[in-house]
């Protein structure tokens, strides 16, 4: 009897066998991209400026690419455009009626390295983020000028973020930056709204939409 046909089976179950292990490993390590557009707020403040308090409000917007290698950890880039700044408020209560206001608006170019304990609900990630300065503005007196001094041209920051996805689409998503280097130089003696050399700092609340 010719066995030949039967032990090409044979061989062949076992090569699937082995195979099968591989094929699941390869997939698994796949990589995995997903696109989210990001809107939201910004709160924030700088260091320097003689006051204290998130009190200057900008809008967030942007996109943002994650690249995911399996479902618990990965990296994400991303281009968002935001309003920084400070603001000093008024204080009635102590009849001191004073305000003012920096804006500083940045392109954000973010790199985080992203965590997924639970890969559908929470997510945390920490990173580095250079930002490009497009305008700098000042309001002393009720409108915006341009900046009476010269601002760095890039900030470069570290981040931290977490985020909750409500849906399969729908995500919320909280960042907090802190400038790692000054964004100006410390002024010669302290003047109106500087008193050393300037820091962002940052808290961002957007929503986000995977495509």
């Amino acid at each position: 009897m010719n066995r030949s046909p039967q032990l090409r089976d044979v061989m062949v179950a076992v090569l699937l066998s082995c195979a099968t292990p591989g094929f699941g490993q390869s997939e698994e390590q796949a990589l995995h991209f997903s696109a989210r557009p990001i809107l939201g707020f910004c709160t924030s403040q700088v260091h320097g400026d003689q006051v204290s308090g998130f009190d200057k409000f900008g809008w967030t917007a942007g996109a943002v690419l994650d690249i995911r290698r399996g479902a618990f950890k990965g990296i994400q880039g991303g281009l968002i455009w935001t309003q920084k700044g400070s603001r000093r408020p008024p204080n009635p209560k102590n009849l001191d009626y004073t305000t003012w206001r920096y804006q500083f608006t940045y392109f954000d170019i973010p790199l985080l390295r992203v965590w997924n304990p639970n890969p559908t609900v929470w997510w945390f990630a920490a990173g580095i983020q250079t930002s490009i300065l497009i305008k700098a503005e000042e309001d002393f007196y009720g409108t915006y000028d341009v900046l009476s001094f010269d601002l760095n041209p890039f900030d470069v920051s570290g981040i931290l973020a977490a985020g909750y996805e409500v849906t399969d689409h729908l995500g919320l998503e909280v960042r907090v930056g802190q400038s790692l280097l000054p964004i100006s130089p410390q002024p010669e003696q302290p003047v109106q709204g500087r008193i050393d050399y300037m820091m962002n700092m940052t808290i961002q609340w957007m929503a986000t939409w995977r495509l």
